[in-house]
């Protein structure tokens, strides 16, 4: 380099994100490289990742693990290491033709940004002609929801448990400006040890900045007030959410729940919350401050954030570093005997025949106009950038 020619030096940090074009300001740094100048320079730049060459080739086809509206999660196992993941399976034109661009292409930068001990990791996506994937870990413990039915309820402390680690989950996507929008135990996994693993960001809505939401989307027992009377809305939702699932998993059904979809919206605009005598005063309170209908005095939402959540006397024997860190012993621990274990899925869909990729119905592809709607999807979790100090 000339240093005699060098006016200054600066250290950028790429998004990761294909395709976002960055226009910034920049501050140089003089020629020690450790003083900022008084000099600035203009850059714009986009980062476009040089593609997966991956392929769903690259991996077997094991079980079934779940399906979808217009798609499925299979466990596979990719050949060149033997390792097991989870992929989800979406075919183009259902997802087209839903009107899910939006939430299939969210689903996959939420993934590629976060970085949670909570949430489920993306190793890879990457796409052909007729179908999309998203290649993730592969939680082995089951879901929540699943665990939920065998057991019918838990017990504070291991409801407690949950909720705490989930809180952390949440923190992480709110500190990245994503709200969740569906919280619910389907969308909860448990690992080998007992340890939570929030998955499906399908419903994610990115760069919230207070209540810049407005749609109408979630699952009808978890809906917030504020989104059934067609208000703007934020992070506020998720911790509604929280609350319908910690009486969920002390009582075993949420607390406005009716077989009717309208009484139930009524409910939750409008009934008085109900507890059983077996639940904590500490349970109740911290319910209760999470189903408040007034987003701006509901729990989490102040000016303390996630801190106020944490002090709540109901979560007063956690600590929250160790937790963070997993070193908490979980209250449960799953049945799992390999790492490829399916036993705690349910059998209707792990007991499905699959065929391979190349033995299916060949399906015509999207015409090149649409097909442009996925550029920049491929992300390989191998070749990330590492980051700058």
């Amino acid at each position: 380099m000339d240093t005699d020619n060098l006016v200054g030096t600066i250290r950028i940090r790429p998004s990761k994100i294909d395709s976002k074009t960055n226009d910034n300001w920049y501050r140089l740094k003089n020629k020690s490289f450790s003083d900022k100048s008084n000099k600035e320079i203009h850059i714009v730049y986009c980062f476009k990742g040089a593609g997966s060459s991956i392929s769903i080739k690259d991996f077997e086809l094991l079980k079934v693990l779940g399906k979808g509206s217009f798609g499925k999660v299979v466990q596979v196992k990719k050949k060149n290491n033997g390792r097991i993941y989870a992929v989800k399976i979406l075919n183009k034109k259902d997802v087209v033709a839903r009107n899910e661009i939006e939430h299939t292409l969210t689903e996959r930068n939420v993934l590629v940004q976060v970085d949670s001990p909570f949430l489920v990791g993306l190793k890879y996506s990457f796409q052909s002609d007729t179908k999309l994937y998203l290649v993730m870990d592969y939680v082995n413990g089951g879901e929540l929801f699943f665990h939920l039915q065998k057991s019918r309820s838990f017990s504070e402390e291991r409801a407690k448990f949950y909720a705490a680690e989930l809180i952390l989950a949440l923190q992480h996507l709110h500190e990245h400006n994503v709200v969740y929008r569906d919280l619910k135990p389907e969308n909860v996994l448990l690992d080998n040890v007992g340890h939570v693993a929030l998955a499906d960001f399908g419903l994610c809505k990115e760069g919230i900045d207070k209540e810049d939401a407005s749609t109408f989307c979630g699952t009808s027992e978890y809906l917030a007030p504020e989104i059934l009377a067609g208000k703007s809305y934020g992070i506020e939702v998720d911790w509604w959410s929280m609350g319908i699932l910690i009486y969920e998993l002390i009582n075993g059904t949420p607390p406005f729940y009716s077989k009717n979809t309208n009484q139930m919206y009524r409910n939750i605009l409008t009934a008085d919350l109900s507890f059983p005598k077996t639940m904590s005063e500490e349970a109740k309170s911290i319910v209760t401050r999470f189903l408040d209908r007034n987003p701006k005095t509901r729990l989490g939402c102040g000016k303390k954030g996630v801190e106020e959540i944490k002090e709540h006397p109901f979560f007063s024997n956690i600590n929250w570093d160790k937790l963070l860190n997993k070193q908490l012993t979980p209250p449960f621990k799953p049945k799992v005997s390999t790492e490829s274990d399916t036993s705690n899925f349910d059998p209707i869909f792990t007991n499905e025949s699959l065929k391979p990729e190349s033995q299916m119905s060949p399906v015509s592809p999207l015409p090149s106009s649409v097909q442009k709607i996925f550029m920049g999807f491929s992300f390989d979790g191998d070749k990330q950038f590492e980051d700058l100090e």
